[in-house]
């Protein structure tokens, strides 16, 4: 019997086994006095992000609600597939160099201020590339569907706003400053929800009228949290090191690019080949089942600072992080079966719109466990700093997941018929993921044990 705890409990400060005395014995009140000491402020950090977490999926309940059922699915469709084109385009924001922010938070805040000095002048270097990248995305798919003015303030909300509030909540979390990092999460979603309502009460509308509320609400919380939540830190811009960390940083944004486009790139392949109106569906059904990862998120930005610090993996480690792996998918197929179960009895719950993507939703019985596990995934590339391969990895992925389902609508019009393969696509992106990323923790875990 081992007194290593496993993650869950090395996050949250619970451990059955290693609280056991030797002779087999529960341990007595001293022991629990003891272990709640020395996890104490792990504990309060995670109940501190859940705390925020809880908050937000209220919010995106609210915000979700209302909208979805503000815009018909088709001028839904539309807008979810203009955001997942300004979130792959976003990641280029900063040229990757929000990932030594967080490093540098978690493990050399002597230099935070360098890094950030290098992401914002980075960022006003990328800015224009985004808006180039932007337009020309907009006259090759969204020219038919949506006016200019309302597609160009959905892509400034992604590519700039959003990723501003990405930064903040890094960096917190870097530093430990878990209340704040769970306020900075919570706080944009609530301007969105408070967005949605405005929308909602002037009447509704498209998606263009819609995309004005979307900026302004998200502009407001912005600078609302730079004021309340940047770290008070001297900006130092050295130009040897934006230089010197340059390609890694750009290697973080293509491998960032790839992860991100592994839950997009569909939104936007189902726009163009079926339609808005089965976008609209299909991006609702995505966004419930989003929901289930939302508990898990506080242990994936723990578990990463954790993994930052320890620098390599063990054989214990990798024993421990399938473990992890299991309790993912038990949460993601439960929490999906709850909604499925919560919309059968009540089909109205969440409005017409929604009742309309419950068929769907019924049968992606496997794409919750493998967003929420694919996420974890680039959590573990990320701690290790495997930036290359996980590029390449997520590159495969993408272009595996995209032509697949594109055959799929193609071959099988019939959403009923397609939308039930959907599982075997994802099953398949998992495998590949799941190959790669325990085939890097099992040679970190040999390299250490040989070297020791």
């Amino acid at each position: 019997m081992t007194d290593t705890p496993s993650p869950i409990a090395s996050l949250i400060g619970t451990d059955r086994d290693a609280d056991r005395t030797k002779t087999g014995r529960r341990p007595g009140p001293g022991r629990f006095a003891e272990h709640w000491a020395r996890h104490r402020q792990t504990i309060i950090g995670y109940s501190q992000l859940l705390a925020g977490t809880g908050g937000r999926l209220g919010l995106q309940v609210v915000y979700f609600f209302v909208l979805a059922n503000t815009l018909s699915l088709s001028e839904m469709g539309v807008f979810a597939s203009v955001s997942a084109a300004g979130v792959l385009i976003g990641c280029l924001a900063g040229f990757g160099f929000q990932s030594f922010v967080m490093r540098s938070a978690a493990s050399r805040r002597a230099v935070l201020g360098g890094y950030l000095a290098a992401y914002y002048v980075c960022f006003a270097l990328a800015l224009p590339i985004m808006l180039v990248l932007a337009g020309l995305l907009y006259v090759m798919v969204f020219q038919a569907v949506i006016a200019l003015p309302g597609y160009l303030a959905i892509i400034v909300v992604e590519v700039a706003l959003w990723r501003q509030i990405e930064l903040l909540v890094q960096v917190n979390n870097g530093l430990g400053r878990f209340g704040a990092a769970a306020t900075v999460v919570s706080l944009p979603v609530g301007f969105r929800a408070g967005a949605a309502l405005a929308f909602w009460a002037a009447g509704g509308g498209d998606a263009e009228t819609w995309s004005a509320y979307y900026l302004v609400g998200n502009a407001i919380a912005v600078v609302l949290l730079v004021v309340a939540f940047h770290p008070r830190t001297r900006l130092r811009f050295r130009p040897a090191l934006l230089l010197g960390k340059l390609r890694d940083g750009l290697l973080y944004a293509v491998s960032y690019f790839m992860f991100l486009a592994q839950g997009e790139i569909d939104k936007i392949v189902i726009l163009s080949l079926a339609g808005e109106r089965m976008a609209g569906i299909y991006a609702i059904a995505m966004r419930l089942i989003d929901f289930t990862g939302v508990p898990l998120r506080p242990m994936f930005m723990m578990y990463s600072r954790k993994l930052i610090q320890a620098g390599r993996a063990t054989r214990q480690m990798v024993r421990e992080i399938i473990k992890v792996e299991a309790i993912i998918a038990l949460v993601s197929t439960g929490g999906l079966l709850a909604m499925v179960a919560a919309l059968h009895v009540f089909p109205g719950l969440l409005g017409s719109n929604v009742s309309a993507a419950y068929g769907m939703l019924a049968v992606l019985i496997a794409v919750p466990a493998v967003k929420n596990l694919l996420e974890f995934h680039g959590e573990l590339f990320f701690a290790f700093g495997s930036m290359s391969l996980r590029a390449a990895v997520t590159a495969g992925i993408v272009m595996v997941k995209a032509a697949a389902v594109a055959l799929l609508l193609m071959a099988m019009p019939n959403p009923n018929q397609w939308s039930t393969w959907l599982n075997a696509i994802f099953i398949g992106i998992y495998a590949i993921s799941f190959i790669a990323v325990y085939g890097l923790l099992t040679r970190s875990a040999v390299s250490k044990s040989t070297s020791s």
